[in-house]
């Protein structure tokens, strides 16, 4: 028994420890070397599988594969605020305010070793190729795959694999050069990215009895885009009684600046729940709307698929 207990901690260690931390190639750099604009030169994940004969992963290359073709830039400033700019297959490019935090040589203090950026949606991450390797003219991560074999099923696995590379094009410490190479690109202050999404209307309560009330729709989405500029909102629903007919609106959409605790959609007062922060709620007569953020994407892609998922099985 005691063997076993130590064979599962050290799997576990393992296992925490290359998930945690991944891998970086690092040649500390000075503050003025390492600020400027990079771009993603090398996205690539492979899953975690079974290893077994005949069968080969899908490696996804978020870079080159058609159904993703992201271009992505991170603009690092050598201060706490950058920029991270996407473009993919089904998003025009958009910029999001990013904090940026460094980590310095213990020993040289003068040379930056890890760059970390986070929006307003991951927070305080240091995973997932948030923290990323200083080298000359790079930021890296990467996470190597590992053989391991699962404890009760006895199956040989392959952990995933994830390769990330980042490319110094240019000093520019603004969105000026990515400006040149994308042409217009909406901008989002880093507050408001956390806002950002599609949002669905799915449970309505009556205040005065707390019971769930049924509503007349089969599905009700929120399409809210928080950009700098963006004065409007997309509404999509079907009712109960025509599941498969869609309707699409164009409505008003206002809050007060730099504050997202309400927010007005066409008519109706949007504001966000004070104890748990998670949806925003309405009361319009004697009935409680709740609304919640199912997705940051707000691709027609996205809203498209969230759809389809509501649509009954024929």
């Amino acid at each position: 028994m005691k063997k076993l207990k130590y064979l599962i901690t050290t799997l576990l260690i393992m296992i925490f420890a290359v998930t945690s931390f991944g891998c970086y190639m690092i040649t500390g750099q000075k503050m003025d070397k390492v600020k400027g604009t990079y771009k993603l030169e090398n996205y690539t994940y492979t899953p975690s599988y079974e290893k077994r004969e005949g069968y080969t992963p899908k490696t996804y290359n978020y870079i080159t594969d058609e159904t993703y073709l992201y271009e992505d830039y991170l603009v690092v400033t050598g201060n706490g605020k950058g920029f991270y700019v996407h473009k993919d297959v089904n998003n025009s490019a958009y910029s999001k305010e990013v904090n940026l935090s460094y980590i310095y040589n213990s020993e040289d203090s003068s040379k930056v070793e890890y760059v970390i950026w986070n929006d307003a949606l991951s927070g305080n991450s240091d995973s997932e190729g948030h923290k990323l390797g200083v080298a000359k003219d790079c930021l890296n991560f990467s996470l190597p795959a590992f053989d391991y074999t699962q404890l009760f099923t006895k199956k040989n696995m392959r952990s995933e694999d994830i390769y990330v590379n980042w490319e110094k094009v240019d000093k520019a410490t603004d969105l000026s050069y990515v400006r040149k190479q994308l042409g217009g690109i909406k901008e989002y202050d880093y507050q408001d990215y956390g806002v950002r999404g599609v949002y669905e209307w799915e449970i309505t309560t009556d205040i005065e009895t707390s019971q769930a009330v049924d509503n007349q729709y089969q599905y009700y989405f929120i399409v809210v885009d928080t950009a700098n500029g963006v004065t409007n909102a997309k509404i999509s629903y079907a009712l109960k009684e025509t599941p498969t007919v869609r309707v699409n609106e164009t409505v008003t959409l206002t809050h007060t600046a730099g504050d997202w605790s309400s927010m007005t959609i066409g008519d109706i007062v949007w504001s966000i729940d004070s104890n748990w922060g998670t949806y925003y709620y309405s009361e319009v007569d004697g009935m409680r709307r709740q609304i919640t953020n199912r997705s940051s994407d707000i691709s027609d892609a996205s809203l498209n698929e969230l759809i389809a998922n509501k649509i009954p099985a024929v």
